[in-house]
């Protein structure tokens, strides 16, 4: 019996899978904020999916666009770290 392999996917099927999706923790991480600050701000109404009652997930683009909006904020790459006053560039 010869199978068919004709099947081919189509190519832009799942192309929004390649967002960025966090959870709680990661997020919090991101902007170096605590676990119980982003509590706080997916009570204000930072997009969020809810997983059944325990679990959620943030689509960081989602949320990073909300921060923004709401208080005007923008994330910028880990270069832009200061510790003490000496950015990570400067130290080495």
């Amino acid at each position: 019996m010869k199978l068919n392999n004709s099947f081919r996917p189509d190519s832009t099927a799942g192309t929004k899978l390649t967002e960025e999706i966090t959870d709680k923790r990661g997020y919090a991480e991101r902007w170096r904020f605590s676990v119980r600050h982003i509590d706080n701000l997916i009570a204000q109404g930072l997009p969020h999916l809810a997983i059944g009652t325990r679990r959620v997930r943030i689509v960081v683009e989602e949320a990073d666009a909300w921060m923004h909006q709401r208080f005007g904020t923008q994330r910028r790459g880990p270069t832009s770290r200061t510790t003490a006053g000496v950015t990570k560039e400067n130290a080495q």
